[in-house]
């Protein structure tokens, strides 16, 4: 009798002790899962708020279209100015179709917003002063030409962090 009290005793300590590491490997488990779910739904928010730039690209990009197809038209190449405007105009196009895909994938950077935003002030920035001066002849819009140009510098350097 005293045996199979003993052979008892000693299975009911076993079963304890193993539920006592089940515990502490369940918590652990759960710890680590609520962290994983914590983390998955932050990245989810973080990258859902920065489909913003996504959307500001494909419309940056439907100007893009749109102004090329005005500069198409519009501009007669008839002298030497008539020909540096269209050239202008036509490089400020070609920046701006380039830098809005590059907007529409600013949600994949690490810091999209940054990102984002320096893409954004930098078609308006650059572009939209080539745009300016090609279509109104106006010379001192020139002066913000470089700023856009730092700008996209930048941008296409916040793509590394």
């Amino acid at each position: 009798m005293a045996e199979i009290l003993n052979l008892g005793i000693y299975y009911l300590d076993k079963a304890v002790t193993n539920l006592g590491y089940q515990r502490k490997d369940f918590e652990q488990t759960a710890g680590e899962v609520t962290e994983t779910v914590r983390t998955k739904a932050s990245e989810a928010m973080a990258f859902h708020g920065s489909r913003f730039f996504l959307r500001i690209g494909g419309l940056s990009g439907a100007a893009a279209v749109s102004l090329a197809a005005y500069g198409a038209h519009a501009f007669k190449a008839e002298d030497e100015k008539g020909e540096q405007l269209k050239r202008t105009f036509d490089t400020g196009n070609k920046m701006h179709m380039v830098h809005s895909v590059a907007l529409m994938c600013s949600p994949l950077c690490g810091r999209p917003y940054l990102t984002g935003t320096l893409l954004t002030a930098g078609i308006l920035l650059f572009s939209g002063s080539c745009y300016i001066h090609a279509m109104t002849g106006n010379t001192k819009i020139r002066y913000v030409t470089p700023y856009g140009g730092f700008a996209l510098i930048f941008a296409w350097l916040s793509m590394l962090l």
